[in-house]
């Protein structure tokens, strides 16, 4: 919040904000003052040393100090292009949350809720064994356990832990985004939650889902791949990751050691995502082409300040590297891409270090750039009051999350494209929810989801 704005805007304006006036001029004042690191005497001076600003009065004046400020908050893209103001988003300034929860490197749980149909489960023994001391509660369903305990933002990563018997969500397509491509992945739903605490997660949204929420049956999971397996005339791209870690708690659930068996050597390339190093059990089975293990890559920087409770860049790694020598598949994601400050430098020394330490091709490198729902701004301002990204130049987009604009992540993808090919030329690169228009200009071609399957992936 910044104190006493209104009698500083009618001071030096002869102009009166009405409340949303006022929240549209303080969002963009107070973001200015973070990005830019100025006072807000020195953005006051500039809206009076504007030439306009005394040509107007009453509600038009408010509209060229919000035009002015606008200019300021995004000036690489005005040099590109006019902003329409539908799409800059100006919600009301939240007040940071105190006392939050914050992820540790060694994960342990508070407390650990088993549901009765799945106490006598695997995973409910490893937990039991694992935990000795931590509280263990019977509970009937993790559904009635939501609807009599209701919880907020400032308890969203409380370590607690759910083992569940799942009942219907066992795959589906990965969700993309309206208006952009699908490039044909499917999801295995192992979980949901992650005891990793990225600035940018989109589970953040769900702040009624609370704890780390693992599945306990996976044998009904195989018994309905089963069925699907039968009619696949095609590879398959599938795995966890979407809505947890893959890895990152591997050595209590061991879900590895079931799942690599089983999806050994179908018709499917079944993924790892991850951003830990947690890959004790995966080097104690026989690898395989189709099993892939995946790192999801920032700069260090990103990494120590946005990405808490990971490993680091030189771990995931030499993760990978003892991964493939294993006999797997690896593979990397750079999304989100976030255009921070000196952020070609930075990305291109990333490329520079990867094929560094494992100098070869990949399975598969996918790209995408911080993208979100609206609401997440604000829950990452009450959760991460140091966090700044997204401050950076980003409007509402077609499907209404905020992302940089179209030839800002052009610019993004392509140098990215040609910083990867100068070490590689065989790895199949692909962008993660983007539009056809932005397919096309970057690979000279008309793209669907099944020309991305096909002449991506070669399926």
């Amino acid at each position: 919040m910044i104190e006493n704005l209104k009698e500083i805007i009618q001071k030096n304006f002869n102009f009166s904000p009405n409340n949303n006036q006022l929240t549209d001029l303080e969002r963009l004042i107070y973001e200015i003052m973070q990005r830019e690191n100025v006072t807000l005497d020195k953005i006051i001076n500039y809206l009076k040393n504007d030439q306009q600003i005394n040509k107007f009065s009453g509600r038009n004046k408010f509209f060229i100090l919000k035009d002015l400020l606008i200019k300021r908050r995004f000036p690489i893209t005005l040099s590109f292009q006019k902003i329409d103001t539908k799409t800059v988003y100006l919600p009301k300034i939240p007040t940071p949350l105190k006392g939050i929860w914050k992820a540790n490197k060694t994960f342990k749980p508070l407390k650990i809720y088993i549901e009765n149909e799945v106490k006598e489960s695997f995973l409910a023994k490893n937990f039991i064994n694992k935990f000795p001391q931590v509280e263990i509660q019977i509970i009937t369903s993790y559904r009635d356990f939501l609807q009599k305990n209701k919880f907020s933002l400032l308890e969203f990563k409380k370590p607690f832990v759910f083992l569940i018997k799942e009942k219907a969500d066992f795959f589906k397509p990965c969700p993309c985004t309206k208006y952009h491509i699908s490039c044909g992945y499917w999801i295995f739903n192992l979980g949901f939650g992650c005891p990793f605490d990225c600035s940018y997660c989109f589970l953040q949204h769900y702040t009624n889902s609370l704890g780390i929420v693992l599945p306990s049956n996976l044998e009904d999971f195989f018994e309905q791949f089963e069925k699907t397996l039968k009619n696949l005339n095609r590879p398959l791209r599938l795995g966890t990751g979407e809505f947890c870690d893959s890895l990152a708690l591997d050595h209590i659930t061991e879900y590895s050691k079931k799942l690599i068996p089983y999806f050994k050597n179908k018709n499917v390339f079944f993924e790892f995502k991850t951003k830990s190093a947690n890959i004790k059990n995966l080097l104690e089975l026989d690898g395989a082409k189709n099993i892939i293990i995946s790192w999801s890559l920032n700069p260090p920087i990103i990494i120590e300040t946005e990405e808490i409770g990971t490993a680091s860049l030189e771990e995931r790694l030499f993760a990978a590297k003892e991964i493939q020598r294993k006999g797997y598949s690896i593979a990397f994601h750079f999304d989100p891409i976030i255009l921070v400050d000196n952020w070609q430098l930075l990305y291109e020394k990333l490329v520079e270090q990867l094929y560094k330490i494992l100098p070869t091709s990949f399975a598969w490198i996918s790209l995408g750039t911080l993208r979100s729902n609206r609401k997440l701004k604000t829950i990452v301002e009450q959760r991460f009051e140091n966090s700044k990204i997204f401050y950076g130049e980003l409007l509402l987009g077609e499907d209404k999350k905020l992302r940089y604009p179209k030839f800002m992540r052009y610019e993004a993808y392509s140098k990215m494209i040609n910083w990867i090919r100068k070490y590689d030329s065989k790895t199949p690169i692909y962008l993660c929810m983007e539009s056809s228009q932005l397919w096309q200009e970057l690979f000279k071609k008309d793209f669907s989801t099944l020309k991305i399957e096909k002449e991506i992936f070669n399926f």
